[in-house]
């Protein structure tokens, strides 16, 4: 048995800065719908008092951990507007391409607002990517015409993710470090989170050839590339990078439809992280946690969906000479009929919480020097099953 790691004697033990990843936690459109004019008594809710609980509660203990700021490396919502698959009239009608567009505009202000002011109420700065619910979920290719029109109409999603997750009220950019002059200005940006830690978040979200490629190529690589040089110049302590999609694979996954970076460990944003120092590449989309390392650099899948009783989130917290990660989970059973989506009925509507706290699904300890140690749990490196 390996023997744990454990600071020197006489090493500052005062933690520079802490944040939490929450990827995924809700994925699903949630919100009281009574607060909208459109909305008239017989009209379906996607909230109930119940699963309003369980969100308070997970929140509540995020805040609790007393973090700079809290990360959501996509999947805010469930994303799936422009369509009105009950007839419900809520969002408006969608019978044309130009009434879709309308209401996938009425339906992002509506649940980005209400999201971001769960944060707020807080006191909890959230710094979030993009996510393939935040555009429509997939596919989107032209198997279907709901697909045609994600792809087609790919910036109008992108744009009511930005107004209220990369800009200020007044519509300037909240983030002055992003790839300006690509079409990933407003859904890439970096930011210190303090001066020893640099979070870059990228869009993995490429529209080419028909389709949309889970990739960064072109400008904003480019623009990773100089961030991450000037980084390495600068020696910041601890470059954390997120996005929504795995780039190392397999990990474990439950309920996902599998989305992971084109290439894997040869893809360019892979060889561009490992060149570069990074430290911490953080992802959601699969709802499960896995530490995978190659070339110097960490990657923790994690996240857990709240409408299965799965809320998950991890706490990372960075010193001088280490960055100490713990994913814990808030269970919660899920029960009663399905709440209304705009392609119908999805989250349980009864989904409540169990137990008192969050347990304890892993913990591990990162090194300067890329080293993992103290593994425990879900965040002891992953090793593929065999086929």
């Amino acid at each position: 048995m390996r023997h744990p790691w454990t600071p020197p004697p006489g090493t500052d033990q005062t933690p520079d800065y802490r944040f939490v990843a929450a990827p995924d936690f809700l994925n699903q459109d949630v919100g009281d719908l009574r607060r909208l004019p459109t909305w008239h008594r017989g009209d379906p809710n996607s909230w109930t008092p119940q699963l309003q609980r369980y969100i308070r509660a997970f929140l509540d203990e995020i805040a609790a951990t007393d973090p700079g700021s809290v990360l959501v490396p996509g999947d805010l919502v469930e994303g799936r507007w422009g369509r009105d698959d009950t007839g419900s009239g809520i969002f408006g009608p969608v019978r044309t391409e130009a009434q879709r567009v309308a209401a996938v505009r009425r339906a992002a202000r509506f649940y980005y607002s209400t999201y971001v002011q769960r944060f707020a109420e807080r006191g909890l700065t959230l710094h979030a990517a993009l996510g393939d619910h935040d555009i429509g979920d997939n596919n989107w290719n032209d198997e279907n015409p709901w697909s045609t029109f994600k792809r087609r109409h790919l910036s109008v999603f992108k744009h009511a993710y930005a107004q209220h997750l990369t800009q200020k009220p007044s519509g300037k950019p909240r983030y002055a470090d992003r790839p300006v002059h690509t079409p990933f200005a407003e859904t890439s940006y970096a930011v210190k989170l303090s001066p020893d830690v640099l979070l870059i978040t990228l869009d993995e979200f490429n529209r080419r050839d028909g389709d949309v490629h889970l990739e960064v190529t072109g400008g904003q690589l480019a623009w990773l590339r100089t961030t991450l040089q000037r980084a390495q110049a600068q020696q910041v302590p601890w470059v954390v990078v997120q996005g929504h999609n795995p780039v190392l694979w397999p990990v474990r996954e439950v309920s996902s439809s599998g989305g992971h970076i084109e290439g894997g460990e040869d893809s360019p944003l892979w060889r561009t992280m490992a060149r570069y120092g990074v430290d911490l590449y953080l992802d959601g989309e699969v709802h499960d946690t896995t530490m995978r390392q190659a070339d110097g650099v960490t990657q923790v899948a994690t996240g857990g969906l709240l409408y299965r009783g799965d809320a998950t989130y991890l706490v990372a917290t960075a010193y001088d000479d280490r960055l100490d990660l713990e994913v814990r989970q808030l269970p919660g059973d899920q029960a009663g009929p399905k709440l209304w989506q705009t392609t119908g009925l999805r989250t349980r509507s009864g989904t409540h919480l169990v137990g008192s706290g969050s347990v304890l699904l892993g913990s591990m300890t990162l090194l300067p020097d890329h080293a993992a140690v103290n593994q425990t749990g879900l965040l002891q490196e992953y090793t593929a099953p065999l086929e």
